[in-house]
């Protein structure tokens, strides 16, 4: 298995061969890597106001699917 510096020494030698457009190629990709890995770390949790402030919300998935299985039921014994 490759260590951190032994993967940064590889990459370091690989630009060295690479033609100008295929810098300009990585350059884009490691610009979409740093914004998909700032997306992963952001968990904005807003917390809710006016009349849904005193209500609490922890739902689950589990708790979502079941519900969406009962409006499914009720909807198709309804045709």
């Amino acid at each position: 298995m490759q260590t951190v510096p032994m993967v940064k020494q590889k990459v370091h030698q690989t630009l060295d061969t690479l033609p100008p457009q295929g810098l300009k190629e990585l350059s884009q990709f490691l610009d979409f890597l740093k914004y998909k890995y700032q997306a992963e770390r952001r968990t904005n949790i807003v917390a809710l106001g006016g009349i849904w402030q005193d209500i609490p919300f922890d739902v689950t998935d589990e708790e979502v699917r079941a519900l969406r299985r009962r409006v499914t039921d009720t909807l198709l014994s309804k045709v």
